[in-house]
């Protein structure tokens, strides 16, 4: 007789466990939408702010001019996806601020997905995906500067997220997958190809995976790799000169000592940089987890088994192409691909430790919901207010009204704008998509004389503190090489004009002048 009674309560107990699980499933899948709020909050911010660019923005209305299998010495994808956009909706800001923002909330979903994927507890699924705002290169850098890095991270979370499908219940679509997030993360950014290094060591270390890489359809996975990447390959090894200089230069470019110093130089930077990406996120786990976090630490699982071996093989192979190399320089845009996944890593230890204290979990969420509410604020009154943080920033160069003014002076639109730098000529096609803007930082931006034709062209130049400036030599040269040592040199013009959001007496300095080729 008391048999039934257990029997009852038992599955009674079973089914509020299920019910309760299910309806935690469901609870927290309400990330996905106040993420997708956010970042169209900070779309509409950016658009309305200003029509003037910051730096890697800029790049983005140069290259875009044309397409190709290259540009530079970084991989081209996500200047396709903002060609494309350009191409279908105009050469905006908006279009600017739509293709980063859909992509960061890409990585965001991805990340989330991802984690629902490895955590049996969606509220910590939910807690590694907003604690991503607690890394300032994601809710601070990324938001303002990052553009083919932004794509790196989708496509790291997405190879790894079909990795560990492949592994728990292999299919054919599964291993084309991760053959395509493989050939796509390469046009990203090419140290992908640590990533896809790290991830295969962690794959072999694996119960299941030397298995799943045995497979035959694992063939597809690489054939589809290469096949995503084959086009721009061709281009790159027909340009190796053009992407190994400046990458190298700029990786190497504190190795003036000797071997071992440089060696030893190359560590310490790589140790402070990781220190820089993780330890806020460490401290706020810290903080919010208390003891159970400590605790956990101690807890091992499948899944924290496999990223304790991608970070350990991506910082062992850092370590090689150091001694190789003489890698010195570790930016944190370069390390953010790798050290991303980390509030993920903590909640897999914090799940491997045991069930987490409600209280905890939802205190968790209160300052990533604070950061959602306070960056766009922050964003604008940088910009609205620049006194307040005792400079102006590129978002304050009033780039549009110098054109505006000066174009209507002259009566007359330029066939093409001539400037230098990679800032100066975004800014101009930014302002002026309809006209070709040439930066003699990139030659393959220039135009041949008979495109020129007659004119007239504008060429235009400024220093970075708005204090007025006398033409560059840059741009003599550049129209010496054109039109012959003969011409005579234009006159050249200062206006002053005010900032965006700025101050009496307060002006920035163009320096401009109009040549017109037959004059010459």
């Amino acid at each position: 007789m008391s048999i039934l009674p257990n029997v009852f309560s038992s599955r009674f107990a079973a089914r509020r466990a299920s019910a309760a699980t299910s309806q935690s499933s469901d609870e927290f899948r309400w990330v996905t939408w106040i993420l997708a709020i956010y970042f169209a909050v900070q779309t509409a911010v950016r658009i309305s702010l200003s029509s003037s660019v910051r730096i890697d923005e800029a790049q983005q209305f140069v290259v875009n001019q044309w397409l190709a299998w290259g540009y530079d010495a970084q991989p081209p994808l996500y200047n396709w996806i903002q060609y494309g956009v350009f191409d279908i909706f105009g050469t905006s800001v908006a279009s600017l601020a739509v293709v980063k923002n859909i992509l960061l909330f890409l990585v965001y979903f991805a990340y989330h997905q991802l984690a629902r994927l490895l955590l049996e507890d969606k509220r910590l699924a939910a807690v590694a995906t907003l604690s991503l705002l607690t890394i300032p290169q994601m809710f601070w850098q990324a938001q303002r500067d990052l553009t083919h890095t932004v794509g790196t991270l989708l496509a790291v979370t997405a190879f790894i997220y079909f990795v560990v499908k492949t592994i728990r219940k292999p299919t054919l679509i599964s291993y084309a997958m991760m053959g395509l997030w493989a050939g796509l993360g390469m046009l990203t950014k090419y140290n992908f190809v640590l990533i896809i290094a790290s991830v295969l060591v962690a794959v072999v270390f694996h119960p299941q995976g030397r298995s799943r890489l045995l497979d035959k359809r694992f063939v597809v996975t690489l054939a589809l790799a290469v096949l995503v990447f084959l086009p721009h390959a061709v281009w790159m090894v027909s340009n190796m000169d053009q992407v190994l200089t400046s990458t190298v230069a700029t990786m190497s470019e504190r190795g003036q000592g000797g071997k071992l110093s440089d060696i030893g130089y190359g560590v310490v930077e790589l140790i402070k940089t990781s220190v820089v990406i993780i330890a806020p996120t460490t401290v706020i786990f810290l903080i919010v987890f208390r003891r159970s976090f400590l605790q956990s630490l101690r807890f091992k699982s499948e899944w924290v088994n496999f990223f304790e071996k991608i970070f350990v093989s991506t910082a062992a192979i850092l370590f090689a192409l150091m001694l190789v190399t003489t890698l010195t320089e570790f930016r944190d845009r370069w390390l953010l691909p790798f050290l991303f996944l980390m509030p993920l890593y903590f909640c897999l230890k914090l799940e491997a430790a045991g069930a987490q204290n409600p209280s905890d979990i939802k205190r968790s969420f209160y300052l990533p919901f604070g950061l959602m509410i306070a960056l766009p604020l922050i964003l604008t009154a940088s910009t609205v207010f620049p006194k307040l943080f005792d400079s102006y920033q590129h978002l304050n160069t009033p780039y549009g009204a110098f054109l505006n003014k000066t174009i209507a002076a002259e009566g007359k639109r330029p066939v093409a704008v001539v400037t230098t730098a990679w800032l100066k000529a975004g800014n101009i096609r930014a302002n002026m998509p309809d006209t070709a803007v040439i930066s003699t930082a990139y030659p393959a931006s220039d135009l041949d004389r008979q495109a020129l034709g007659n004119g007239p062209i504008l060429l235009v130049w400024n220093e970075r503190d708005g204090h007025a400036s006398s033409m560059p030599d840059e741009l003599k040269r550049w129209l010496t090489a054109k039109f012959g040592s003969s011409i005579t040199l234009p006159a050249q013009n200062d206006a002053a004009i005010p900032y965006y959001y700025g101050k009496d007496p307060d002006r920035f300095h163009f320096g401009y002048a109009w040549f017109y080729p037959t004059a010459g």
